[in-house]
């Protein structure tokens, strides 16, 4: 259901398509990380982040007409690098944990590029929820990153 009809709104199946390349690196590194406290905040960040694109779905489908299930490539490429990292790394939990961290940054940079670009009312304030969502995400990495 189309409850947006009428208004355009710009730059959502972006953050999406960089937050579904998110979930499935989360999901690809909680699989490789030994320690549990990560493994757990991983899947935090994994819960967070399918809530957010849930949130932002019925705009995407105002913007291209149909659901975003697609992947950002620039997200895709930092998982080949991570896991390139990790074939050498001795320490593979603190890579994943930095290079998350990374991605972390890459999504608020996609949230705060559509909230710079004219949008309908209620899509502004979902993409405000969203970001302090990942905000709180970001401010979580970067705390496990420092330990």
């Amino acid at each position: 259901m189309n409850t947006h009809q009428g208004t355009e709104v710009n730059h959502i199946t972006d953050i999406i398509q960089v937050m579904n390349s998110g979930i499935d690196f989360y999901q690809k590194a909680q699989e490789k990380v030994e320690d549990p406290a990560i493994g757990a905040l991983f899947q935090r960040m994994i819960d967070a982040r399918k809530v957010s694109v849930e949130r932002l779905q019925p705009y995407a489908i105002n913007e291209k007409g149909e659901r975003e299930d697609g992947s950002s490539f620039a997200v895709e490429a930092r998982r080949a690098y991570t896991a390139l990292l990790t074939t050498f790394s001795s320490n593979n939990d603190s890579t994943y944990v930095k290079e998350l961290e990374e991605v972390e940054d890459k999504t608020l940079e996609e949230i705060k590029a559509a909230m710079d670009k004219p949008q309908p009312a209620d899509c502004e304030a979902a993409l405000a929820k969203t970001l302090l969502t990942m905000q709180s995400c970001h401010a979580e990495m970067s705390r496990m990153q420092k330990h």
